[in-house]
């Protein structure tokens, strides 16, 4: 199903002041604002390594195995992508991985993030589900539901609302040139 929602700027307001007290582990409130600040899918975020982040340079490189396209992607890190990096990059125990699942040799399933980000939009009157977090209703915002998915339209919907020409937009979603004339020359 095709989705349209975007975040307001109010909303992103609202979502980071009400961020500390919705009880998400800090990994997951950095992974929302890491996916905002680059358009990365929480895929791509979920299964990145530290070896593939250089935070001097300020650049990540997503590995062709973990892109949509199938194709690498380097994405150059903003001030708010870096610090969010550095202070994941701080949190305690130490793997290969940005996200460690349970057995570090994997990555956290990105399943997990968004489990998080919905359990705390469900309303106060849905029903109980045992074992999930007490805090519902904690990031519901004024226009509706939103997954992590919809930060990157949001991302993207707001570089070209501040005047960057769509196709540059396209190029760091990492979306591929449909028209085979311009992927060939442009």
């Amino acid at each position: 199903t095709e989705r349209d929602r975007v975040l307001t700027e109010d909303e992103i307001r609202e979502l980071y002041r009400k961020m500390p007290d919705a009880g998400l582990l800090q990994s997951t409130e950095l992974a929302v604002w890491i996916a905002l600040s680059t358009c990365c899918r929480i895929g791509e975020l979920s299964q990145a390594k530290w070896e593939h982040i250089d935070l001097e340079k300020r650049q990540w490189l997503i590995p062709a195995e973990n892109s949509k396209n199938g194709k690498p992607h380097t994405v150059y890190l903003s001030a708010i992508a870096e610090s969010s990096f550095r202070k994941l990059k701080a949190l305690p125990g130490e793997s290969v991985w940005c996200y460690p699942g349970r057995n570090d040799g994997e990555p956290v399933s990105p399943k997990s993030i968004t489990k998080q980000l919905k359990d705390r939009q469900r309303r106060s009157d849905d029903e109980r589900i045992a074992g999930r977090s007490s805090k519902q209703g904690a990031l519901l915002l004024p226009g509706g539901l939103w997954t992590p998915h919809d930060l990157r339209r949001t991302a993207a919907t707001m570089m070209v609302a501040l005047g960057i020409l769509p196709e540059v937009a396209e190029r760091c979603l990492n979306h591929t040139e449909e028209n085979k004339i311009k992927r060939i020359y442009q």
